[in-house]
């Protein structure tokens, strides 16, 4: 339970824009996280990023991949190398589940983090995908995405599907 409370801590510092989403011991958005990987020093968390297999479809094609998301680093922590330091671990971490490809929409200003950790990003694209596919009758978010991103993790890169992205859709 403590560590709940300081990934509560982490993920408020990080998403201070969203306050509505990690209140009390709240320490996913939407979705809970199947896995976490996680840093930590000695105030307590570090970093963390939250990890969930999904299959989507892409185009004709249903693709398997590895959601990343809730990517956190301390606010004191920014800017020293840590985030980098995390998402090397989250690869290694996609390696050891041997998904194809890792998964993120990002915010247009992290677009270069996530190239200089291996990511890459996906043309401008229709991304259909429910928020929370917890709750039934749940409303889908259909827009065009210019931030997704794609790790290349068993399969390169060149095996990835054209077309647009639907997930959490009954229809995949």
């Amino acid at each position: 339970m403590a560590r709940h409370g300081e990934l509560g801590v982490l993920l408020r510092g990080a998403y201070s824009h969203q306050p509505q989403l990690f209140g009390g011991l709240r320490t996913w958005s939407y979705l809970r996280p199947e896995a976490r990987v996680i840093g930590t020093d000695a105030s307590g968390a570090a970093a963390m990023a939250g990890v969930l297999r999904r299959f989507l479809q892409v185009g004709e094609a249903e693709q398997l991949v590895a959601v990343v998301g809730l990517v956190s680093v301390r606010p004191d922590l920014q800017g020293r190398g840590v985030g980098a330091e995390l998402m090397r671990r989250v690869g290694q971490f996609l390696g050891e589940l041997a998904v194809p490809f890792g998964l993120l929409m990002c915010a247009e200003q992290r677009v270069r983090f996530y190239q200089r950790a291996g990511w890459h990003q996906l043309t401008p694209r229709r991304m259909v995908y429910s928020l929370d596919d917890t709750r039934e009758a749940e409303p889908f978010a259909d827009e065009i995405v210019g931030t997704a991103m794609i790790l290349p993790v068993t399969e390169g890169l060149d095996e990835w599907p054209p077309g647009e992205l639907r997930w959490h859709c009954a229809t995949v």
